[in-house]
């Protein structure tokens, strides 16, 4: 639990320290980007089957083979690809502005020849396919949820969602990172949507999980038809891929959504996030009651952040005196992690804005001179506007 509190509470400090005075949007500081978290569940291995042109079922491991039976029989390295295929698919977890989202990762083999009209030279290559959505959006995959026999069709109405060939593994996540900030801040719909057809059954005593991805044009008038009661019944009966339902339900339930903990937190986290989720809302008071319930929960787990956070709510209600009082004790807390310093710098950034709002220029330009030398660009600006 301690891994996971702490990775959880690295992935929110661009949340809180991105978040200066609402009135204040121009002295923000805006070269954070949202940290895509660790991997918290995945399916690695599924069996593929395909009901061939012939009439014969055909199957491949993490692969749904192709319809053409007698391609099938071939080498062909492109039919070996299947219609899809997949090397492991991942769950991960992004904070968005407060928010808590999902990013699913579809990481899966592809190739072409060098030379397509000779067909000749096939070369092989890694690509990932992401999907990012709400988090509440996996309870509706959940098993226990769903009858036996049925088959589910779920849009997870993506944020946003993409596709990255021959993927760094050292610069993807960062990659993935950048597109879902444009998307919040443009508010643009995405393109495309991510459909997940899924079903229950059993098969020789045995319960297993049916699922297929679909992906689509985000445009209702195409993936309408999907829905089609009788179409939506068809949707697993030609291809899917298969898994024992213990695999499946620890998947979609790996990833715990937060919201669920909102009724009865107990915990130091439980409280820091619903107190995300108040602030979020623009509910400042209820945010400053959960971040002080989280310190009284679990008093040893005293970061910078959470002072940095309550100093941002204060600041939203004009009680400048309590933000500099909370950004204070957040300065005292000044982490020894070279990785986190960055983020320290930013809240001293903040605290500079709210001794600005106090009037106290000299303190003010205390903290940008310091800022400034860090690297925070915003506070070049600021010290030429008020610390000359």
């Amino acid at each position: 639990m301690e891994n996971y509190t702490r990775r959880v509470i690295w992935m929110l400090f661009v949340v809180v320290l991105s978040v200066t005075a609402r009135a204040q949007k121009s002295d923000r500081t805006t070269d954070n980007l949202p940290v895509v978290g660790d991997v918290m569940s995945a399916i690695r291995s599924a069996t593929g089957w395909t009901l061939q042109d012939n009439g014969i079922w055909f199957s491949a491991q993490n692969c749904l083979p192709n319809a053409d039976a007698d391609n099938n029989r071939t080498s062909e390295p492109s039919n070996k690809l299947g219609r899809h295929n997949f090397e492991i698919i991942e769950l991960r977890e992004i904070m968005v502005h407060g928010r808590q989202y999902v990013v699913m990762l579809i990481k899966s083999d592809k190739g072409e020849y060098e030379f397509s009209t000779l067909r000749y030279n096939w070369v092989k290559y890694k690509q990932i396919d992401y999907y990012v959505f709400k988090a509440e959006m996996l309870r509706a995959l959940r098993p226990d949820t769903m009858t036996a026999g049925r088959t589910y069709l779920v849009n997870l109405d993506l944020l946003t969602g993409g596709t990255i060939p021959r993927y760094d593994e050292h610069t993807y996540l960062v990659k993935i990172s950048g597109d879902i900030q444009h998307a919040w801040a443009s508010k643009t719909k995405s393109t495309k949507t991510l459909l997940w057809a899924v079903m229950q059954t059993q098969i020789n005593g045995n319960k297993v999980m049916r699922f297929r991805p679909i992906e689509v044009f985000n445009k209702k008038n195409i993936y309408f038809k999907y829905f089609d009661p009788d179409n939506q019944q068809k949707l697993l009966k030609n291809f899917y891929y298969e898994v024992p339902l213990e695999t499946y339900s620890s998947f979609v339930k790996g990833l715990p959504v937060f919201d669920a903990l909102i009724v009865q937190p107990n915990t130091f986290l439980e409280y820091f996030k619903r107190g995300i989720a108040q602030f979020d809302r623009e509910d400042y008071n209820g945010a400053l009651q959960d971040f002080d319930r989280a310190v009284k929960a679990d008093p040893l787990q005293r970061t910078f952040l959470i002072y940095a956070y309550m100093g941002s709510a204060w600041h939203q209600l004009k009680n400048y005196q309590k933000a500099e009082e909370m950004y204070n004790i957040s300065y005292d807390l000044k982490p020894d992690d070279p990785n986190l310093i960055k983020d320290w710098y930013r809240m001293l950034y903040n605290r500079g804005l709210t001794r600005l709002a106090r009037k106290d220029r000299d303190g003010a330009c205390a903290d940008f001179h310091q800022t400034s030398v860090y690297g925070i660009e915003e506070s070049d600006k600021l010290v030429e506007k008020y610390c000359k």
